[in-house]
C-alpha cells in the first residue's frame, strides 16, 4: 500500500509542476502581449479607420484594395484579441444557469454558417444541466469548440450536441463527422498556439480547455480519422433548489 501511496504522490507532483510551468510561461507571455497590443493596437484602428473611410471614396480596383486593407486588420484585431483572451487573469463569477440555455444560444449564432455549409445538426438533450459557472466564459468556451468543429465540416457532415448527467457532472457532448484528427496531434490539440491550419491562431482550443479548468471540470476527445472527433465537456452539476 505505501508504494502505491509514494507512486500516486509522485504523479500528482509532476501534475502540480507542469501546472506551475505553464502558468509561469502565461504569465511571462502575459507581459509580452499586453506590451504587443499596446505597439499593435493604435496603428491597426488608424489603418483600419482609414481604409473604411476610402471604401466609401473609392471604386473599381483601388475600393478592392482598400477592401482587402480592412478585412486584413479585421482579421489582426481578431487574433490579438484572441491572444489577449487566453493570457489575461480573469476572475469568474458564478450563477446559477441551465447548460442547454446557453446551447441554444450559442447554435442561433452559428445557425447562417451551419445552414451555409450544408452541416446537418442534431441535439439530443436529456438533461437541461443544472450548473453553477460564469456564463459568458463557459459560452466562450463552447463557441471556441463548435466552432473549431464546424470550420472543418463539409456538406453532409453531421455536428451533433448532447446533453446528459454523469455522476457529480453535467456533460455537454460535441462530435462532429468531419475528418478526424491524427493519432499524433491529439495529445497536443490544447497547447497554445498548436494548430494544423494554415490561418489559424492555435489558440481556440486553448482557451476552452483554460475555462472548463478554471470551473473545475474537464475536456475529453475522442477521434478518429475519416470518422470525425467528438469532445466531452465534463462540468460540476449543481442540484436544482426543490420548491423554490
Amino acid at each position: 500500500m505505501g508504494t502505491v501511496h509514494i507512486v500516486r504522490d509522485i504523479s500528482e507532483l509532476k501534475k502540480l509542476r507542469e501546472k506551475l510551468a505553464m502558468a509561469e510561461k502565461m504569465a511571462a507571455l502575459g507581459e509580452v502581449a499586453a506590451k504587443v497590443a499596446h505597439e499593435i493596437r493604435n496603428p491597426l484602428v488608424s489603418i483600419g479607420g482609414f481604409s473604411r473611410r476610402l471604401e466609401k471614396k473609392l471604386d473599381g480596383k483601388l475600393l478592392e484594395y482598400a477592401s482587402v486593407i480592412t478585412r486584413e486588420v479585421d482579421r489582426l484585431e481578431g487574433i490579438l484579441k484572441e491572444i489577449l483572451s487566453f493570457v489575461r487573469d480573469v476572475r469568474i463569477s458564478k450563477e446559477h444557469i441551465e447548460g442547454v440555455k446557453i446551447i441554444e444560444d450559442i447554435l442561433s449564432l452559428f445557425s447562417q454558417e451551419i445552414k451555409k455549409r450544408g452541416i446537418v445538426l442534431e441535439t439530443d438533450f436529456k438533461d437541461q444541466l443544472s450548473l453553477e459557472v460564469d456564463p459568458n466564459r463557459i459560452k466562450e468556451a463552447l463557441i471556441n469548440i463548435i466552432n473549431n468543429a464546424i470550420q472543418i465540416m463539409g456538406e453532409g457532415d453531421h455536428l451533433t450536441i448532447r446533453t446528459y448527467r454523469e455522476q457529480d457532472f453535467g456533460v455537454i457532448e460535441i462530435s462532429d463527422t468531419g475528418p478526424g484528427i491524427n493519432g499524433k496531434d491529439l495529445p497536443y490539440i490544447f497547447d497554445p498556439f498548436f494548430t494544423t491550419k494554415i490561418d489559424g491562431t492555435g489558440l481556440g482550443l486553448a482557451i476552452a480547455h483554460r475555462i472548463i479548468e478554471e470551473h473545475q471540470g474537464k475536456i475529453d476527445v475522442f477521434s478518429t480519422i475519416g470518422q470525425g472527433t467528438t469532445f466531452k465537456i465534463y462540468l460540476p452539476y449543481k442540484k436544482p433548489i426543490q420548491g423554490v
